[in-house]
């Protein structure tokens, strides 16, 4: 029993690190198989952080590969800077930790202009803050990234429960989209199905 347990550990830890990170490399979720259609095409979220932010964001952190692809410097992602940024200019990550209250506050304009998903946003919120504070225990002691992984993995978070429970209102019943449901239930990144193929890991 207890080499059983031993290896669960390992393997969540490593499946947890491998999501936190979206790692572009091994697929081991397969979450780049068979998409022939994206998430955008499928359910219209609303876009919650500022346009302006966003854009000044993205102007300041090129979309660039990671630098370093051993564990002798310090490692990045696409995105990670990005997503860092835009929690920041929400007022969303206070001392390197997302603050879901913060975050909630910052996205009321939103919330309010889309009632499909207002009710919504609380809890997923709440999880998402809560699920980014266990994963975070995980990775502290992986090699100092560029830029901390909890901004886009929180982000990515929200955007994967908000499909998962996207309004029938705003639901697209498209070939696919319940596969691309499937594919975030089993721990693929929202932002990596953006695109067909799935390598757009840009967290807008």
């Amino acid at each position: 029993m207890n080499r059983l347990v031993c290896a669960f550990g390992v393997i969540f830890v490593v499946a947890t690190l491998e999501l936190v990170l979206a790692h572009p490399g091994k697929d081991v979720l397969g979450c780049h198989n068979g998409t022939s259609i994206t998430v955008d095409e499928c359910c219209a979220i609303p876009m919650l952080a500022n346009k302006t932010v966003i854009e000044k964001c993205k102007a300041a952190h090129p979309f660039k590969p990671p630098q370093n692809t051993d564990d002798k410097g310090p490692r990045g992602h696409p995105g990670e800077c990005i997503a860092e940024c835009i929690m920041k200019g929400m007022g969303a990550l206070k001392n390197e930790k997302v603050d879901g209250t913060a975050f909630r506050k910052a996205i009321e304009p939103v919330v309010k202009a889309n009632p499909a998903f207002a009710k919504l946003l609380d809890d997923t919120v709440k999880k998402c803050h809560e699920s980014t504070n266990v994963d975070s225990e995980f990775t502290r002691y992986v090699t100092k990234p560029v830029c901390k992984p909890d901004a886009k993995a929180f982000i990515n978070c929200v955007y994967g429960t908000l499909f998962e429970q996207c309004p029938t209102n705003v639901w697209t019943q498209k070939d696919g989209c319940t596969q691309l449901k499937d594919k975030i239930k089993k721990g693929c990144a929202y932002f990596a199905l953006r695109k067909h193929g799935g390598r757009r890991m840009r967290p807008t």
